[in-house]
Parts: structure tokens; C-alpha cells; sequence
């Protein structure tokens, strides 16, 4: 079977937005849906591209709005995210999927389970964010971050003005510039496959995505991820796998035990020696058979 090369794709939505995405491993596959990081796009998911090929997974990217190809949406919110994904994947004839949500894709991926609990089977969060909009887990992030996010609630019009005018065509010109932050931040697991080429050239490239026209979904994730999402994980009652390496300097650890302690239905597998980029590069193919050996 031949199978072609991933390609972006646009989708007209019902109130004439457009919402851009790309399919990863093999046409007539499984269908897993997958919700990228912040600040990331659908690209992120071509690091996957390979294992999906494999284990015979349509990996299917899309997208949120203000990031990449896809329309921004003012004034959206994280439980918003469900009825875009809900339209794209009936636009596309698929009644029910799997899910996976990475990084800041995890809280979306957790709304979707909320929202659409007939639509999902299975779902795999991967180094997710945990709820920031509470004290204690917003603590564990490193003292940059959470200045970050701190500026972010109080002080949301400076915020904007940092990802307006020259700074986001910047970065979207000069990616290198984040690829050396993220490098000089990242642990020693990370740091190794940072060092392949083909692993930043891919960050990289969903750093240009989410830093254009403006960065609106950028922007808009900031204000979000630190106040109530407009769901409870914890009432949340469906399987989920988390995948969490135990030298996260990105998303700590401490966010995946949260979630071990308060999803109903939540197996958390830690992982030693691993961090935020090696996780989902060295071990996407365990993560991606694991998804589909049991179904509902």
C-alpha cells in the first residue's frame, strides 16, 4: 500500500471559520484525534507520523483556533474546543475515536471527554498541564512560569501587548530564538533529543505556526490555562492513560500525580529518566499501541 505524505487541509465550519489540519500515519487507519501543545500547532503531531504509520493509526491534527491555519476565535474558551472537534470529525465521517492531548493539548482533550463522552474511546494524555487555575498546582511550576502566568490573570492587556506587533513575527521569522530558550530549559533526557536535527526542525516548525497573524491562540491559551476551565476533571469517568516523565522541566511531574489523584478512572505511568520532548520521542510507539490494544 502506498501511503502519502502528510498534507495540510481546510474545513469551512458551520459559522465560517476555518479550521486547518493535517492527518499523520495512514488514510484508512484507527482514528486518533490529537490535541497539540501551547505554543504548538497540528505539526506537532508529525512527530508521531512513523509510529501511526506502524501500528495503523489515521492520526488526525487539527488545529485550535488563533494558531496555524485555523480562524481565531474571540472570546473562546477551553470547553469551546469540543464542538469544533465534534464538527471536523463528522465532516470527515467518523463517529466515534480515540484521543490524545499533549502539554497544554491536555486540558482541551479533558473538555472533549466531558463534553463528548459517546464520541471518545479511549484517551491518552501525554506530560499534560494540570489545573494552574488552583494554588497548589500552579505552585509547582518553576518561578518564571508562574510569574508568567501571574501577569497573565492580573495584568492580561500587558500580556497581549507582548504577543502583538514585532515580538510574534519575530519569533515566527526566528524560531531559533525559542529553540535555544526551550534548549537551555530543558533536563538532560530532553537535551538529547533536542540534539537531533529532525526533532527541532519539527518544534521549530510549530513554533513559526502558532506565532502567526498575531499569535491570537497563543494569546488567548495564556489568559485560560490559569482560571477555571468550565469543566471538573474529577467528574470526569472514562479510562485514561497519562504518560509522564519524572524530569519534566516543562509540565512538572507533580501535575500528572494531581491527576493520578483526582481523575475517577486515571493510569498514570511515570516514567524515569524521561522529560517533556523525550517522552513522546522515544516512547510514541509504546503510547500509540497502547492506545488502540483495548478498546470500550
Amino acid at each position: 500500500m502506498t501511503i502519502p505524505a502528510p498534507h495540510d487541509r481546510r474545513l469551512r465550519l458551520g459559522d465560517g471559520r476555518q479550521l486547518g489540519y493535517t492527518e499523520y500515519g495512514v488514510p484508512d487507519g484507527h482514528p486518533v484525534c490529537y490535541c497539540h501543545g501551547f505554543p504548538s500547532s497540528r505539526q506537532e503531531a508529525g512527530l508521531l507520523h512513523q509510529a501511526a504509520r506502524i501500528e495503523g493509526i489515521r492520526l488526525i491534527a487539527p488545529d485550535r483556533p488563533g494558531y496555524g491555519l485555523s480562524s481565531d476565535r474571540p472570546g473562546r474558551q477551553i470547553h469551546d474546543w469540543p464542538a469544533d472537534l465534534a464538527e471536523l470529525t463528522e465532516r470527515l465521517g467518523i463517529d466515534r475515536f480515540d484521543l490524545i492531548g499533549v502539554s497544554g493539548g491536555g486540558p482541551y482533550a479533558l473538555a472533549c471527554l466531558a463534553a463528548l463522552p459517546a464520541r471518545i474511546g479511549r484517551c491518552t494524555l501525554i506530560c499534560p498541564l494540570g489545573p494552574i487555575y488552583l494554588a497548589p498546582v500552579r505552585r509547582t511550576m518553576a518561578p518564571g512560569v508562574r510569574a508568567s502566568l501571574s501577569l497573565a490573570r492580573r495584568l492580561p492587556r500587558l500580556t497581549n501587548r507582548f504577543y502583538t506587533g514585532p515580538i510574534p513575527a519575530l519569533l515566527a521569522a526566528r524560531p531559533e530564538v525559542v529553540a535555544r530558550l526551550r534548549y537551555r530549559n530543558a533536563a538532560a533526557p530532553d537535551r538529547a533529543v533536542l540534539d537531533r536535527p529532525e526533532v527541532t526542525a519539527a518544534l521549530d516548525r510549530t513554533i513559526v505556526d502558532a506565532m502567526r497573524d498575531g499569535a491570537h491562540g497563543a494569546r488567548r491559551d495564556l489568559h485560560l490555562y490559569p482560571r477555571p476551565w468550565g469543566f471538573e476533571p474529577d467528574r470526569i469517568d472514562r479510562a485514561i492513560t497519562l504518560w509522564h516523565g519524572d524530569t519534566d522541566n516543562t509540565v512538572p511531574v507533580a501535575h500528572a500525580h494531581w491527576y493520578a489523584r483526582h481523575l475517577p478512572d486515571c493510569r498514570a505511568r511515570i516514567l524515569h529518566g524521561e522529560g517533556h520532548y523525550s517522552l513522546p520521542v522515544r516512547h510514541g510507539h509504546g503510547i500509540l499501541k497502547g492506545l488502540i490494544t483495548v478498546h470500550d
